[in-house]
């Protein structure tokens, strides 16, 4: 491989922010709700049929009743949108996982993730599904990491693909 290839290479897996202990806390909050997100959209893909009988059944509480009716809702969305959400939960963690690393990468899957997260529920059940505070949660996050990332950028002449030298 020559050396511009390996530059290139360095360059776009390169670590380019300095995490410090605050900013890994965010990142591990944003991984729980990540994955937590994850979790609920795998469960209704799978078991979209089961949920639904239980809802129906006497089982379910009476006194959860504006619950029940919300959540009868969203669980009739088709399956197209649980496998988007589905992913956009996994690319929310993997988005976490490099952010926690140190990757201004992550910030990209991050940040694709969470649009993905905010627009495909409203595109499959109408603007009912946006929540206020959901959304200024996300932009909480996703100021929080961008303003981060732009004051502690590692210094240019300290980036690996700086140190690669010719044979």
């Amino acid at each position: 491989m020559n050396i511009k290839a390996k530059r290139i290479l360095v360059k776009i897996f390169d670590k380019s922010i300095k995490t410090g202990w605050f900013f890994r806390c965010m990142v591990i909050l944003s991984a729980l709700y990540g994955l937590g997100y994850t979790l609920f959209n795998g469960g209704v893909l799978f078991f979209k049929n089961g949920l639904i009988d239980y809802l129906q059944s006497s089982q379910f509480p009476d006194t959860l009743y504006f619950y029940k009716e919300n959540l009868l809702f969203f669980i009739t969305a088709g399956r197209v949108m649980y496998f988007i959400c589905l992913a956009s939960g996994v690319f929310i963690l993997y988005g976490c996982h490099l952010l926690f690393r140190g990757y201004k990468w992550g910030l990209l899957f991050y940040t694709v993730a969470k649009i993905f997260q905010i627009i495909t529920p409203v595109f499959f059940l109408g603007y009912r599904m946006i929540a206020i505070g959901d959304v200024m949660v996300i932009l909480l996050f996703l100021v929080y990491y961008y303003y981060y990332s732009f004051t502690h950028n590692i210094d240019k002449s300290e980036r690996a693909y700086n140190k690669i030298q010719e044979k």
